[in-house]
């Protein structure tokens, strides 16, 4: 019986130690946060509330509270453990809770120097001087990272005008209100900040500093489609200035063939040409010759001729000797041939005389030919020497036009690998931006999603809040004022809710 016993009192325990004590906690209320925080002027918490808002009916939300206190009416707020429960017919209810313990998500620091030397805040109030402000913003590593990666961060300070000059802060979104000149700077989520402003100040005051975390709502079209779209439309240029860089690149490549075969051409002409030079050269330098020889020649034709005319003249003149008185006639080369035909008895004469005449007819001729001969020849070796010297001069232009020829390919093959390395450069291009489109809208989607933010909303009070809708962190420091010199103490009404005395305390009426 005793075991029977033991083993029940066992299968309890085992049940109650595995049902989750959530089991009885009941469903949290959809709500939204808003986590103050007053911050020194250096930038440390000195207090943090939470002021959680719901809409009307039974209200269940969870937080480790050290007091708890309703901002709305006066509906009783029940705390059990870190159970709320409040039942109200108000259409907007509002309470606030202190956390027994909380890390902010952001780490402030801010750090003060006039005329260049640090200077504590408690010391800056009336200051005059050189002032910097120096406020940086990092990441809380004992807080829930999730609100630090996606909520953007506002900060704001302002400084009037009468009491500061110069005011100098880059990267600051700057407006004038009045007197008072408010700077105005957005951390993006996941970034922290080093912010430094800078002023010529006297009299020094200056309103609290504030910092405002949210979610960044972003009022434009997120797809980045119209990017995208002339994304896709470079791409296809780029495509196409590749495919024109490899027309081109066979354009020069069959621009080097044809040159290559020109000057193989140019240069079997050439050497041809030149052969043919050389030729006429030896040609002119031959002609020369003859024409000297014939000009010598040329120059005994009139002996020549005067001897043939004395041989003939002494043959008629002996012929005439002999025949006088046969009565005939006397001969001369012009008429022997008719006197003396005919006439057997005068037949050797006749012989004779022709001969002497034949003779000098025959070198009359000749002489006649070498003067012919000499002038042609004169002629022949001008014209070869002109010719000589032509192609002296159009061999040189040859030469030069294949000089030209070895340059223009030589540019030409310098061309060809300008454009092959080009060529590779359109096809690193092309390839590297045929998914360009596809890239971008995933980097402008990830940007964006990084920007306002991609996790689900989480309580900053308790993870057991699992409906709510937002949170949003609002920081103030103190004020740096001159101390007023009335010392008369003001009487005011103390009968103010805490949600009113939030809301001053924050500067809102």
């Amino acid at each position: 019986m005793k075991k029977i016993v033991s083993a029940t009192l066992s299968v309890i325990l085992l049940l109650s130690l595995t049902i989750p004590a959530s089991a009885s906690e009941r469903a949290p209320t959809e709500k939204e946060e808003v986590v103050y925080a007053i911050l020194g002027l250096d930038g440390q918490p000195e207090r943090i509330d939470v002021v959680n808002i719901f809409n009307t009916g039974d209200i269940t939300d969870y937080g480790d509270y050290t007091a708890v206190e309703n901002l709305t009416n006066a509906d009783p707020i029940t705390q059990n453990g870190d159970q709320i429960s409040v039942t109200t017919s108000a259409q907007r209810f509002y309470y606030q809770g202190t956390p027994k313990a909380a890390e902010l998500p952001w780490n402030f620091a801010i750090a003060y120097t006039l005329d260049g030397s640090e200077i504590a805040p408690s010391a800056l109030a009336g200051a005059s001087g050189a002032l910097s402000i120096h406020i940086r913003v990092s990441q809380n590593p004992k807080a829930d990272s999730s609100f630090f990666s996606n909520d953007a961060l506002q900060i704001a300070l302002t400084l009037n005008t009468d009491l500061c000059q110069n005011i100098v802060s880059d990267g600051a979104t700057v407006a004038d209100a009045g007197a008072d000149k408010q700077l105005s700077y957005i951390v993006l989520p996941g970034k922290g900040a080093s912010i430094t402003v800078t002023a010529d100040v006297h009299d020094f005051e200056m309103a609290a500093m504030s910092f405002n975390g949210i979610r960044l709502v972003l009022n434009m079209d997120m797809s980045g489609t119209a990017l995208t779209a002339q994304l896709g439309k470079l791409a296809d240029a780029i495509a196409g200035l590749d495919d024109g860089a490899a027309g081109l690149q066979d354009g020069v490549r069959q621009l080097s063939d044809g040159m290559t075969q020109y000057l193989d051409s140019l240069n079997a002409y050439k050497s041809g040409f030149k052969d043919l030079s050389d030729g006429v050269s030896q040609l002119a330098s031959g002609v020369s010759g003859l024409e000297s020889g014939l000009k010598d020649l040329a120059s005994q034709n009139d002996a020549l001729v005067a001897g043939a005319l004395a041989s003939r003249q002494a043959a008629f003149d002996s012929a005439n000797a002999a025949l006088a008185g046969t009565g005939l006639p006397t001969l001369t080369p012009d008429n022997y041939s008719d006197v003396l035909s005919g006439n057997a008895a005068f037949a050797t004469v006749k012989s004779q005389l022709d001969g002497v005449v034949s003779f000098a007819d025959g070198i009359i001729a000749y002489t006649d030919g070498v003067s012919r001969l000499a002038s042609g020849a004169s002629e022949l070796s001008g014209g070869a020497q002109g010719l000589d010297i032509s192609l002296s001069q159009l061999d040189a232009a040859v030469q030069g036009l294949y000089d030209g020829g070895v340059k223009l390919s030589a540019a030409i093959s310098s061309l060809k690998e300008g454009l092959s390395e080009y060529k590779s450069g359109t096809a690193q291009l092309r390839d590297g931006t045929k998914d360009m489109k596809n890239d971008v809208a995933g980097q402008i989607d990830d940007l964006l999603l990084g920007i306002s933010g991609s996790d689900a909303v989480k309580s900053f009070v308790s993870p057991k809040n699992t409906n709510v809708t937002s949170v949003q962190f609002v920081f103030k420091t103190g004020t740096i004022d001159i101390p007023e010199k009335d010392t008369a103490v003001s009487i005011q009404e103390n009968n103010a809710t805490f949600w009113e005395k939030v809301l001053a305390l924050f500067g809102i009426k």
